[in-house]
């Protein structure tokens, strides 16, 4: 299910800030294309794309440079809650 705007994605992402958000918007869509293009399971594609976007989450807000900021420290509470997996 590819995202038309950031809005439309999971709500755990929304308290992410718009860029990081347009990041992973275009991650998951673009995972989900080609996933679907190789296997036609809308299934496969879904689980793989939310895995790709995790995983960005994650890589992306881990390594900020401002260890304080607001995307930063909700990534590490959804990573502990367990909302981001990969």
């Amino acid at each position: 299910m590819p995202y038309k705007n950031i809005n439309e994605m999971p709500k755990y992402t929304h308290k992410y800030s718009d860029m990081v958000r347009r990041q992973a918007m275009h991650v998951f869509n673009s995972t989900y294309a080609k996933v679907y293009k190789e296997t036609k399971s809308k299934k496969d594609a879904d689980r793989r794309a939310f895995m790709a976007m995790h995983s960005v989450l994650k890589k992306r807000l881990s390594a900020s440079k401002e260890k304080n900021s607001h995307d930063y420290i909700n990534c590490l509470v959804d990573r502990f809650l367990g909302n981001l997996h990969g």
